[in-house]
């Protein structure tokens, strides 16, 4: 089972509490990079946290690394993540001071749409049998998506959301040490929806995708082919068509003759 979202914002709680006040096969290749797809924070008072900071997901990451946030079952979660078809992911988060408040975003990149579909349910899954599971929360304007507010009604309250866009899936999430965080979490999501391209891998190149079919452009596209052939074809017929008239008028010559005597 794959990491809940809840372990995700939790451990970036976790990471910014630990800062200073101060500091606060080869798979396909996505394109565009997935360093291009996460959306910027919603205002200046955001300041990106280190890539080395421990528990949190900022720059590119592999399974390993992303299943090690989740801190049970890793290679669990690595085998799913292998079978679903996981490419990579890239993730990004900030702090902002006041309010005191952490932002994250990350993304994942599967082969196909179907393996980003069976990480958003595999991550519901996870997150519905989380402790720390509060409620489901909307938002509008994405189709495929789950929402979530998760807290240990003390200490720490996150809303987070996942959805999916062609191959990839998205978290955005929102945390504060107090429940303050108003509509942050879904405001940035329809931020991140807009912001993300359609997919990073065509569907053609999808696991399973059909041959393509054949449309009217692709018959202009083997326009200059097909008459190519049909202008050669016809050569070779009448080429064939002269050599039998040729061979006819030889042999009705030579019954001419024979039959003269000559």
């Amino acid at each position: 089972m794959l990491c809940p979202a809840a372990r995700l914002t939790v451990a970036a709680f976790a990471a910014v509490s630990m800062l200073p006040a101060s500091t606060a096969v080869a798979a396909p290749n996505p394109n565009p990079l997935l360093s291009q797809v996460l959306a910027a924070p919603p205002s200046t008072g955001y300041v990106e946290l280190a890539s080395h900071t421990p528990g949190i997901l900022e720059g590119p990451f592999d399974a390993g690394t992303y299943a090690s946030i989740g801190g049970i079952d890793m290679q669990s979660t690595i085998n799913t993540l292998a079978k679903d078809g996981f490419i990579g992911g890239f993730g990004r988060a900030w702090v902002q001071q006041s309010p005191s408040r952490v932002m994250v975003e990350i993304v994942v990149a599967f082969t196909g749409g179907s393996g980003a579909k069976q990480w958003l349910q595999q991550s519901q899954l996870a997150d519905l049998t989380d402790p720390t599971f509060q409620h489901a929360i909307t938002v509008d304007g994405i189709e495929t998506y789950y929402g979530a507010r998760m807290s240990d009604t003390s200490s720490y309250f996150a809303d987070a959301f996942l959805f999916v866009k062609g191959n990839d899936g998205f978290l955005v999430s929102t945390i504060s040490g107090f429940d303050d965080l108003g509509d942050s979490a879904a405001a940035q999501t329809r931020v991140q929806y807009r912001h993300a391209p359609a997919y990073t891998i065509p569907p053609s190149g999808w696991p399973g995708a059909k041959a393509s079919r054949f449309t009217i452009a692709n018959a202009a596209a083997l326009a200059p082919r097909v008459t190519a052939w049909l202008v050669a074809g016809a050569a070779l017929w009448w080429l064939a068509l002269v050599g039998v008239r040729r061979f006819r008028r030889r042999r009705s010559a030579r019954a001419l003759q024979d039959s003269s005597g000559l």
